[in-house]
């Protein structure tokens, strides 16, 4: 029998926490046949065994994939290159090695939905937060940012693009969307390189269709996880930061003329908050004062405008120094 559903899931030195992630799966009560697409990539931990011990006693469910080289270094996107091409389901449900689902109805709640609705094209819940390295409690990921919360509408609902984009972050583990809606986006989703591949699939496929968001704690996302993509970002120059922030903006506009413009308040929000990122990360004066870029740069108050020159102009150090005097907190 096909799979309804195709679970993917990447695994990267997450031997702590893969077995729970495939156990998750595992324990999903619904009514429909589903596959585990699990793509290791290149793990040096004993992640790949333990895939490898699940998928021997699950032969029929689990479809592992192993690279030998690590592809996520090369800018490889992974699911997009090695798990989605191989989903035979009509939906693609997403989690994390390091995650895990926490409600065994999450999955067939959100399928009965989308089932009844052929205009649905994506489908999330909320979470909760956990924090790996014990620093914090556990807290409810939605709304993100407290900021957001007149935009989180805290029963089930259904989202449109403008509504959606209001949303920082949604849980990745809860996310389910149409295969044939991600067939059919344009060739720009496709081609072109974003490392915010969850906010990029989120805003495409709900301006395929629209999102629908189901009222369920479905899942738990590990932050400050050992070699996350926050802490390898942590750790960028300002030129990276920059160029990964200017990725999120052309990608932004790409959606907003997809859409026709229907989300396109939304999609302001978004674009603006990663304007101004680029701004504070600017690599050089020409780039802080070019374009969209130096028109952001223009609207600030002057005494930011200044510290944001000071920065590019002085050596590191010095150039603390004086924005700190600046500030009024200098020694």
């Amino acid at each position: 029998m096909e799979p309804l559903v195709s679970i993917c899931c990447t695994a990267y030195n997450h031997k702590k926490y893969i077995a729970q992630t495939l156990e998750s799966f595992l324990s999903q009560r619904t009514g429909c046949p589903f596959e585990i697409l699990v793509h290791d990539d290149a793990s040096t931990d004993g992640t790949a065994e333990i895939i490898r011990s699940y998928a021997d006693r699950h032969p029929n469910l689990i479809r592992p994939r192993f690279q030998t080289e690590n592809q996520y270094s090369k800018n490889i996107p992974i699911n997009e290159t090695f798990n989605f091409p191989r989903a035979q389901g009509k939906y693609i449900a997403l989690c994390e090695g390091d995650d895990y689902w926490c409600n065994a109805d999450k999955l067939q709640r959100q399928i009965s939905h989308m089932e009844s609705d052929p205009e649905c094209t994506f489908s999330f819940t909320n979470g909760y937060i956990h924090d790996a390295s014990g620093a914090a409690p556990d807290r409810e990921f939605l709304p993100y940012y407290e900021a957001e919360r007149r935009w989180y509408k805290g029963k089930s609902a259904r989202y449109e693009l403008d509504e959606i984009a209001r949303l920082s972050f949604i849980p990745t583990a809860s996310i389910v969307f149409r295969t044939d809606a991600l067939r059919a986006l344009p060739r720009e989703f496709r081609e072109k390189m974003c490392q915010y591949g969850d906010l990029r699939m989120k805003l495409y496929l709900t301006a395929a269709g629209y999102a629908w968001y189901e009222h369920v704690y479905g899942c738990v996302y590990r932050e400050n996880v050992s070699g996350s993509a926050m802490q390898i970002w942590n750790k960028e120059s300002r030129c990276q930061r920059y160029a990964r922030y200017q990725t999120v903006v052309e990608m932004v506009d790409d959606v907003d003329r997809y859409s026709g413009g229907c989300g396109h308040e939304g999609l302001q929000t978004v674009k603006e908050h990663y304007l101004w990122a680029m701004v504070h990360n600017a690599p050089d004066l020409t780039a802080l004062r070019s374009g969209e870029v130096g028109r952001v740069y223009r609207s600030l108050p002057h005494k930011e405008r200044l510290r944001c020159a000071l920065r590019l102009m002085l050596p590191g150090a010095l150039s603390a120094k004086v924005i700190a005097i600046g500030r009024g907190d200098g020694r």
